[in-house]
């Protein structure tokens, strides 16, 4: 009699420990995925992934990209990033990527960094899509200061219910290279 007593003791303990432990879980991930900004809303469709592109490498005087946001829209690590600048091109990944643009703003060059989209066209098939992004970027500057303007060149796939980049390439505008007006509607 004993013995099947301490046994519903421990299944009702055991029992009663598992439901506190869940209420005790639960609103943590409620609020880890409420808050974390890599949420799945960042890529779900591509204007949130072009909207949080340009927002996770915007920045402040005295604080950083946000790179968390900015590495989970590459498809990996190994994602080609290839800057065109005149005749050079620099190819790297996007921890090179990264290292580049951090090594700026660690030796102070690049104190601040506000981009933003002015124009977009592209091409969708299936889960593919080639993208160009015409951006508008101010660096160190105030508000007022003269913008930079070029062209993002994006490659894109759709898979488990996200936009990824694949790849990307991008080249400022400069005065032998203008942007067509097609480009910044």
């Amino acid at each position: 009699m004993q013995t099947r007593f301490y046994r519903a003791l421990r299944v009702r303990t055991s029992a009663l420990l598992l439901f506190v432990l869940a209420l005790a879980v639960a609103p943590q991930h409620r609020a880890i995925a409420q808050t974390d900004p890599t949420a799945r809303s960042d890529f779900r469709s591509s204007d949130a992934l072009f909207k949080t592109f340009y927002e996770s490498l915007s920045f402040a005087e005295g604080k950083t990209p946000d790179w968390t946001r900015f590495r989970n829209l590459f498809a990996s690590a190994t994602s080609p990033c290839v800057r065109i600048v005149g005749d050079s091109v620099m190819q790297m990944d996007r921890e090179g990527f990264i290292s580049f643009f951090s090594g700026r703003i660690n030796q102070g060059t690049l104190k601040s960094f506000d981009e933003k989209e002015i124009g977009r066209t592209g091409e969708f098939y299936g889960n593919l899509a080639q993208v160009f992004s015409t951006y508008e970027k101010r660096m160190n500057l105030a508000a007022d200061g003269k913008p930079i303007r070029g062209i993002n060149n994006f490659q894109l796939f759709f898979k488990n219910d996200r936009w990824w980049i694949s790849s990307i390439a991008w080249q400022d505008e400069s005065p032998s290279v203008p942007i067509p007006q097609k480009y910044l509607r």
